[in-house]
């Protein structure tokens, strides 16, 4: 039964949900609004939905409780290879160039399902790389799956699914993917999950790209039935985003209903038999419009008034013309470096960066911000080079240990991560991020224990700080936003 709220009412709600979790909901999608409402309430401690706008117009709820709602107010509605067009062009097309022209160098595949609900897109994904790329087990393939709602993320992460997510797709999914569990369910292969590693994050609020979620050096990035729920504000930063995330040549596939072409003016639009893709390209696809010169009218010469009486003039020396002088470039620093990274600049910050190598080659702080940018850029052999350097450079450097293990991480170099992870905190016991690396790395190789403890040690240190205080090493992360993401792949 469709509820009915004051229009007063729901005009307050609708404004809130667009300012603190950007999503949309104009007046003709109230009813749905209002509906979302009614099944939040009981879960946010309510009896109605009357109850629960009320609150939320005059109360400040948590991050928690605030993505809670935004859990009941997007739909989950999604099946193992929904749109097969677009699954079918990526097996066929899109990875076969991939893996031609890194055969010979880096063997690593990255795929982002973003927006990802109870995990099926992000399986497909990884399925369809099982198919696409030849011997498998001599590349680094991960497809990186994260979603808002806590509930589709446990749900996916346990990998066991109805037949509801398998209507339209072919029997040899199930066949060859899958096991049959009690109940006509069906489980996920571990060589298919061991693929996919979800995680927490709001493409509205959240900072990516990031080394930290890993979200950098995407090859393709799924982002489909997203941008419809957002703002049109929102719906512009996070494709800006997910462009900075791609590397050159990487593509992102929305739904065809969101493929406005004013939304993606930085992509290279391309249609493949009906198939919308936006392809990062190196060069501008809109270059910056050029100044207009109009060539300038003389004006009439209108001769000077003499006065009556002037007294005789001496004669002027003639001036001597000079050059302009045109003034010096300010000199390259390590705090211009770090803005323009932060602004998503990384040519720039890089070329900072070169002129500041002209003058200290070994300063480890450069070494381990220009990593950074070859990590965001996808060359991740080089970055990791880059590390090594800073840490000679400076070996009690733990962020130094710390960026290295992220990278080695990325590379599917696990035991190495877990290594260097380790030194990290045997240089700093309250690296909050080690930690909190060192729980995912472990959870990864089947070693509960260990990641329960180090997610443990990551949650204390982060309750000693203030909500409002950025973690170290986060790009910018707080660690009340921090505390918020891991209390919800745990599910609480």
């Amino acid at each position: 039964m469709t509820v009915t709220l004051d229009n007063a009412l729901m005009g307050e709600v609708s404004k809130f949900i667009a300012e603190r979790m950007g999503l949309h909901f104009p007046e003709e999608r109230w009813p749905y609004l209002a509906d979302g409402l009614k099944t939040a309430a009981p879960e946010l401690g309510f009896e109605d939905a009357e109850a629960c706008a009320r609150w939320l117009i005059t109360r400040q709820p948590t991050v928690r409780q605030i993505e809670t709602l935004a859990s009941f107010l997007t739909v989950g509605e999604t099946y193992f290879f929904r749109d097969p067009a677009s699954f079918q062009y990526l097996e066929q097309e899109i990875l076969p160039r991939l893996v031609a022209s890194r055969a010979q160098a880096g063997r690593t595949l990255r795929l982002w399902s973003a927006g990802c609900c109870s995990g099926e897109e992000a399986y497909s994904l990884a399925i369809t790389c099982m198919r696409s790329v030849p011997k498998l087990d001599e590349w680094n393939v991960s497809v990186l799956a994260t979603d808002i709602n806590p509930r589709f993320l446990a749900k996916a992460d346990a990998g066991v699914y109805s037949d509801w997510s398998f209507r339209g797709t072919p029997d040899w999914v199930k066949e060859r993917f899958f096991s049959p569990m009690p109940d006509r369910k069906m489980a996920i292969k571990p060589e298919v999950r061991r693929l996919v590693q979800f995680s927490f994050l709001n493409l509205a609020r959240d900072i990516y790209p990031s080394l930290h979620n890993q979200t950098n050096a995407m090859d393709v990035i799924f982002c489909r039935n997203v941008l419809m729920y957002l703002t049109s504000g929102h719906q512009r930063t996070v494709v800006a985003a997910l462009h900075r995330c791609l590397v050159d040549g990487g593509i992102l596939l929305v739904n065809p209903a969101e493929a406005t072409p004013a939304l993606f003016p930085m992509f290279a639009v391309e249609n493949r038999d009906g198939i919308i893709l936006f392809r990062k390209t190196s060069q501008p696809t809109h270059p910056e419009p050029r100044p207009v010169f109009v060539a300038s009218v003389p004006l009439p010469v209108v001769p000077a008034i003499e006065p009556v009486f002037q007294a005789p003039r001496e004669p002027s020396a003639p001036v001597a013309s000079s050059p302009r002088e045109v003034p010096p470039p300010p000199p390259a620093s390590f705090e211009t470096a770090t803005r323009l990274f932060a602004e998503g600049d990384w040519d720039a910050a890089e070329a900072q960066l070169t002129q500041i190598a002209q003058v200290e080659p070994d300063r480890a702080r450069s070494l381990l911000l220009l990593a950074r940018i070859h990590a965001n850029q996808g060359r991740l052999d080089d970055a990791l080079t880059l590390c090594q350097r800073a840490i000679v450079t400076e070996r009690t450097n733990p962020s130094a240990y710390f960026l290295f293990a992220t990278i080695c991480n990325e590379l599917g170099q696990l035991e190495e991560a877990i290594a260097a992870q380790n030194k990290a905190l045997y240089l700093d016991q309250d690296f909050i991020l080690a930690h909190h690396a060192l729980s995912g790395l472990y959870k990864r190789l089947g070693k509960q224990k260990q990641a329960r403890r180090h997610l443990s040690v990551a949650l204390d240190l982060l309750s000693a700080r203030s909500k409002g205080e950025i973690v170290p090493e986060s790009d910018g992360m707080t660690c009340g936003r921090l505390v918020e993401a891991v209390r919800a792949m745990k599910g609480e």
